[in-house]
């Protein structure tokens, strides 16, 4: 199936929607593997609901499921006013497996860029795991450009090589 102009839903994901998220992480081993070596559990979804970078807030962070005629097909966690007032950090971007190659990830960015330029947000910035391939072309896709590259803030124990990336909106 592909894409065909349905609006996305953005859900915030609540104690009850922590086994849907789950769902996707398990639809998505390869990234996993590289970022954790092991398979995520409901213990990875509450950390990544959590995490925030230094100098943000919890306040500014959004953690949300992405449904599409009352399915949910991916999620997303960004951060407003991050690093800066006018940009939208993009911390985790995942779409369901089932979903994959068929013009969803694009068209949803593509949506959600729209609506961070109609709040006024004038560019998104995210981070890349320096091993995931298909992340990194994704981006690229998008019209993302690498701006710096550097080991991740948010687990410094981890020794995350990342790819930081931006786009103006």
């Amino acid at each position: 199936m592909k894409y065909t102009d349905n609006k996305f839903i953005l859900n915030t994901v609540t104690e009850d929607l922590l086994k849907d998220v789950l769902n996707i992480y398990a639809t998505n081993e390869e990234y996993f593997k590289i970022s954790m070596n092991e398979k995520p559990s409901i213990e990875t979804v509450i950390e990544d609901k959590n995490d925030i970078p230094p100098g943000s807030n919890l306040q500014n962070k959004n953690y949300k499921l992405i449904s599409m005629n009352g399915q949910y097909i991916g999620v997303i966690d960004y951060i407003m006013n991050y690093p800066d007032g006018d940009a939208v950090y993009i911390g985790l971007f995942m779409i369901h497996g089932d979903f994959h190659r068929q013009g969803y990830g694009r068209a949803f960015i593509e949506e959600f860029m729209s609506n961070m330029k109609g709040k006024g947000y004038l560019r998104l910035r995210l981070g890349v795991l320096k091993q995931n391939k298909n992340g990194f072309e994704f981006w690229t896709r998008m019209g993302f450009k690498v701006v710096k590259e550097m080991f991740s803030t948010v687990h410094p124990e981890r020794t995350w090589e990342i790819k930081v990336m931006e786009k103006i909106i």
